[in-house]
């Protein structure tokens, strides 16, 4: 980790994207966040403090970082979204044993988790994934029925939930979305208390027939809109000091290639974040940083743990000064949202790429 590069969090950004999630899907419904690859590269270390009291449940990817939120002390609802069948043994009856709801997607799934409940001599809780369209994980339509009643079968095995996942649901059209949920209702059971869910944060925004009981929101939580005019609050702002200036003459470059020439006389800062740490090389004279509110453009090439910047507009600039990398203003020239789309890609890989370098910090 490195101390000079800090993500600051804002718990108040957090605690209002919540508040407006719940005013938009109701009292009846249960919000539950996505928290994988640690909350989408915004630290679990210093939101889960601040969801855990306000939200219903977490969503993980793998079978460890189930675990890590049991060891946190959570009690509540916790979903695995990935089968654990090709971890080890003890991982699998680690689940059950800790009350982690497990996702069923195949036979396969299923003859695993019941092995580990076997071994555990437990219950395990369960819920049916099912392929509506996405063509990615997820029973298919025609044998969801089939592994329903397998399970049903199982005295060691309950079926508490039945979930489905949209490939499109931010698109202005919204057939396809439309068409993977009129298939995904055609299969639920018609009789016993099982937790339906569908919605992401889109659908969760737009489309309230995918509510059901639960909805999984990711991207809104963190503040980035998949959907425009709501006033979602990024949560994020990433920032660096400036570790040298120096003067370059007209036609000099900088940068591995040596691909940028300075068109005029210049003074140039260097910012020790790169790659490396996740800021993306294809945003190489592309992007800009801020210093002292400010535009200082990026201007050659992305190193793997500097850049160069040109603050010769910028003449109070100094060694130690704060560099605005990324900001919370959905709005500015380096926002999330404007960086992803420079570089030709989404606001969760812009976040996700920033985790294990930069020292996370709740803020207000």
């Amino acid at each position: 980790m490195k101390n000079y590069l800090t993500a600051s969090i804002s718990a108040s950004a957090v605690r209002h994207n919540i508040a407006l999630l719940r005013g938009r899907i109701g009292a009846g419904v249960k919000l539950c966040p996505v928290v994988k690859d640690d909350c989408y590269g915004h630290g679990m270390d210093v939101l889960y403090p601040v969801l855990a009291g306000l939200v219903d449940g977490f969503a993980v990817a793998s079978p460890h970082e189930a675990l890590a939120l049991r060891r946190r002390g959570y009690k509540g609802f916790v979903l695995c979204l990935l089968s654990a069948y090709f971890d080890e043994l003890d991982v699998q009856d680690e689940l059950v044993r800790q009350s982690i709801t497990q996702t069923v997607m195949s036979s396969t799934a299923l003859a695993s988790i019941r092995a580990a409940a076997e071994r555990v001599g437990a219950t395990a809780q369960v819920h049916l994934k099912v392929d509506s369209g996405m063509g990615r994980l997820g029973v298919p339509v025609g044998q969801a029925a089939g592994l329903i009643q397998a399970i049903h079968e199982l005295s060691d095995v309950e079926l508490t939930g039945i979930y489905t996942h949209f490939s499109s649901a931010e698109e202005a059209d919204k057939s396809t979305t439309f068409q993977q949920l009129e298939r995904f209702v055609s299969i639920l059971p018609k009789a016993g208390n099982l937790t339906v869910h569908a919605a992401n944060s889109a659908a969760a925004l737009e489309l309230p027939e995918s509510h059901f009981d639960m909805v999984r929101v990711g991207l809104a939580l963190y503040g980035y809109r998949p959907v425009e005019g709501l006033d979602f609050r990024p949560c994020m702002a990433v920032a660096a000091k400036l570790i040298a200036v120096k003067h370059l003459p007209k036609g000099s470059r900088s940068g591995y290639g040596l691909v940028y020439e300075y068109a005029r006389d210049s003074r140039v800062g260097i910012v020790p974040i790169g790659y490396g740490d996740g800021y993306f090389r294809n945003l190489s004279d592309r992007a800009v940083v801020r210093i002292h509110g400010k535009d200082a453009p990026v201007c050659g090439r992305v190193s793997m743990d500097q850049m160069t910047v040109d603050i010769t507009d910028i003449p109070e600039a100094k060694v130690g000064d704060e560099v605005e990398v990324i900001s919370s203003d959905p709005a500015a020239p380096n926002s999330v949202g404007n960086l992803a789309r420079l570089a030709g890609t989404v606001p969760y890989e812009i976040t996700c790429h920033l985790g294990h370098n930069i020292r996370h910090l709740l803020v207000d």
